[in-house]
Order: C-alpha cells, then structure tokens, then sequence
C-alpha cells in the first residue's frame, strides 16, 4: 500500500514515475497516522442492581449522583427480596444484590452465588402499622378492639409472611402482640412492601403493616401506630456483589453505596442507622 502511494502511475516506458517529495512524506505520514489510529472507546458496561422493593427511592437518588459524578450507568430490578434471590438462583444476571433481610443472602451464599466476603450491613428499618393520611383511625397496640373496630369489614394489608421479609417481620409482631390469631382471617397479602403501602394511600385497605421508611416514600400515608423493635427480628438490609464480581462499575458503586454520603441519603429517606460496611457476622 505504502509502495502504491509513493508513485503517481507509470511513464510512457512504462515505469512507475515517483512523487514529488514533499508529497511522499505527507504520504507517509498519512499511512503511520492511520496505523496508529486508536480504536473506539468501548461502553462502560451498565451496573445492575437486584434490590428490595423498600429501597426504591433512596436507591435511585444515589444513582442519579453516581452516574452524574463517575459516568457510570445504573439500573435496577426491585422486587420481594424473596423473588429476587430465586431469579439468582434459576440464572439471571445480577452485579449487586441488596436484601432486606439475611436469610436470602444466606442461601445464596451457601449456594456460591455471591462473592466471598463481600457481604455488608448497609441500613435498618422499623415495622409501622399504616393508614391512609386521610383517615383518623387511632389504634391502640395493647388494645386489640382498637385495631378490630378501625379495620371494619376490610383486611389487614401486609406482605406476603411465607417468604417476604416485611410480611415475615410484621407476623412476628404480630404474635408477639397476641394478634395472630384473632386476625388470620383478616389479612390480605401483597407482592412486597411496597404493594403495601400503594393498597392503603389508594384506600384500598384502611390499615396495613409495611417499613416506617415507606411513610417518606408515599405521601398518602401516616402512622398508626409504630410497632415495638422488640416485637420482631431486627430488620438489616446487607449487600454483596455477585459472582463473577469482574464489573469494575459494579465495585464502585458497591464501595459508594457504602459510603457515608449514601448513609446519610438512606436516613433522609427514613431508614435508621447500621454500622454500614460492617461484614456479615459469618464472616467477622
């Protein structure tokens, strides 16, 4: 090629005539710079995140910072914690898991499917018992009646209790309180803790139990009644990366969502405060 551009064509002999030589070395030139030339910058491959549906909203302003500051891109699937590890399980791809309770994470661990000893305590919650912001029911825990004349003739909202941790959460409450029973059969279950929620501020329910956090994330619903931390298994949201762990935009966001200007989102969005980035207590 090199040889084809140094000669403008053939005399009347029929040999090749050379250029002139200022225009053989741009000639060169031309021929170097194309052999030198980078090759296009490859995407950053997008993060995507598994996450309880709870954490939708501190979750999604995080993101906008982080792909604003760094130019990495985000996405999400928010489900049932529950529903998540088994898509995990049955093949989906995943980079990050974050779970609302540790029994998920556990069995994926066991499973091999998460990346050892990245497991982490990222935030915590409470149980609230909810109601339409435009209802005035007043409940009291210590007085069944109370819960029974406010619900009428309409369930009890709650997430599923065989396998989504609000739902699981919110029946230890319950039989702690003694309300079990009485209730069982006026529960309604929902997909998860944010279906909860939706049900009540559409009036679809009077009463429901979800995270207090929710009470931030949807402005059609106030406080019944907080239900004692004691009453239920301490509610801590952990994080891992899942294997493979080779997304490089992955760990980063992993080591931001740890970050204390991440904390501090997830207070705002009325979550409470954990030692976050605290290893799971398996691998202390």
């Amino acid at each position: 090629m090199l040889a084809a551009m140094l000669f403008s064509g053939r005399g009347r002999n029929g040999t090749m005539r050379p250029l002139s030589k200022a225009v053989r070395v741009l000639a060169v030139g031309a021929v170097l710079c194309a052999g030198s030339a980078p090759a296009p910058a490859q995407p950053t491959p997008a993060t995507l995140v598994f996450a309880a549906a709870s954490t939708m909203v501190p979750l999604n302003d995080l993101a906008q910072t982080f792909e604003r500051e760094q130019l990495r891109r985000v996405r999400f699937s928010f489900a049932a914690s529950s529903t998540l590890a088994r898509q995990v399980m049955h093949g989906a791809h995943a980079d990050l898991f974050l779970s609302a309770n540790r029994q998920w994470l556990d069995r994926l661990e066991r499973d091999g499917f998460l990346a050892a000893g990245s497991r982490r305590e990222l935030s915590g919650n409470r149980l609230v018992l909810i109601r339409p912001a435009n209802s005035g029911a007043d409940v009291i825990l210590a007085r069944p009646a109370t819960l029974l004349e406010a619900l009428a003739d309409f369930p009890l909202v709650l997430a599923d209790p065989a396998h989504v941790p609000s739902g699981i959460y919110a029946r230890e409450a319950l039989e702690y309180l003694g309300l079990w029973k009485p209730l069982r059969g006026r529960l309604a279950f929902a997909a998860n803790a944010r279906a909860v929620s939706v049900r009540v501020a559409r009036g679809e329910a009077p009463l429901g139990i979800t995270y207090a956090s929710e009470l931030r994330a949807e402005s059609g619903l106030a406080a019944a009644a907080l239900l004692p931390a004691e009453s239920h298994s301490p509610i801590r949201y952990e994080l891992a990366l899942i294997e493979p762990a080779d997304n490089p935009s992955a760990r980063a966001y992993y080591e931001y969502l740890l970050s204390e200007l991440a904390q501090a989102v997830f207070l705002r969005h009325g979550f409470t405060p954990v030692r976050a980035g605290r290893p799971h207590p398996q691998e202390r």
